[in-house]
């Protein structure tokens, strides 16, 4: 029989090899040796008698049931920090709150933006400021409390949060759909310009994958994924593109997938805060709510 919080002292250990992914790193962030972690650990699943991880080489992978307990563990941790704050004040008033929050380009004018607002009002949050930055390294760490990067860990002296891995699909407008060549055995994409914010390697690799010959297209470079977002809205090429980012878009019929093939992205979407702010229970509510929002637009 489990004995009633018997598990409690262990949570913050949990919460942080839940959210890192490894023993080490947990260990690391909070100043604990590996050894320590794991006898935690043990004594948590002792405690709540619930199978948590399982081994994935190095490092370990939440099962199913560990998973359902994860979200419960850092919704609570949240509540009780906020609840802790909330205690301290003094005064009795409410104080006016401000958060300040950096965004990709194109998921905060896909859908981002909107989220954050509605998260604000929600909070009675008074000064909301939005800035822009597509990796860690480009966020104003001056100017924003936390930031939402497509970017690859590490981030040396942040704590990181995944939010969203990203696979891409081709995108164009209807009005393109004729020209494609897809009853062929060597499928082509008949010239039709491709557009792509990297080297274009991705563009090579969905190639392979999809078995489609790319001769005879011409390649634009575009500065973001908000340029290639607005021009393959406009008819102007074929974009390898995230539902995240295109799901309005395909809903309203704007944007079609001609190909079912999908590949991995070379990055994915990351929560981001200096490490002395990640108790902090404003912005675990935000990481909480945000990935809330993006539920209904995976795969």
């Amino acid at each position: 029989m489990v004995r009633p919080l018997a598990f409690l002292p262990y949570l913050k250990v949990f919460e942080a090899v839940s959210r890192l992914g490894t023993l080490r790193g947990a260990a690391d962030e909070l100043h604990l040796s590996p050894s320590a972690i794991s006898l935690q650990l043990r004594k948590l699943g002792d405690a709540t008698g619930i199978v948590l991880f399982e081994r994935n080489g190095r490092n370990v992978a939440l099962t199913e049931a560990g998973r359902d307990f994860s979200r419960t563990v850092s919704q609570a941790l949240a509540q009780l920090s906020m609840a802790v704050r909330d205690s301290g004040r003094h005064d009795g008033h409410a104080h006016a709150r401000s958060l300040s929050v950096s965004l990709p380009t194109a998921l905060g004018v896909a859908w981002l933006s909107g989220a954050v607002v509605e998260f604000a009002e929600s909070r009675s949050i008074s000064n909301l400021i939005i800035n822009e930055a597509i990796v860690a390294d480009a966020v104003d760490w001056e100017r924003s409390d936390i930031a939402v990067v497509y970017d690859n860990p590490p981030f040396a002296g942040r704590w990181w949060q995944l939010l969203s891995e990203v696979q891409l699909k081709t995108v164009c407008s209807p009005v393109l759909f004729p020209r494609l060549d897809l009853q062929h055995r060597e499928r082509r994409l008949n010239g039709i310009t491709l557009l792509h914010e990297d080297d274009g390697q991705e563009w090579n690799k969905w190639a392979i994958a999809a078995r489609v010959d790319l001769q005879g297209s011409a390649r634009v470079r575009v500065p973001s994924v908000a340029h290639a977002v607005a021009s393959a809205v406009q008819g102007r090429g074929i974009a390898l593109l995230s539902d995240v980012l295109t799901g309005s878009y395909l809903n309203e019929g704007r944007l079609i997938q001609p190909f079912s093939t999908a590949i991995n992205a070379a990055r994915a979407y990351y929560f981001v805060a200096a490490t002395d702010r990640a108790d902090d229970p404003l912005l675990q509510a935000f990481v909480t709510r945000i990935a809330e929002f993006l539920k209904p637009t995976k795969n």
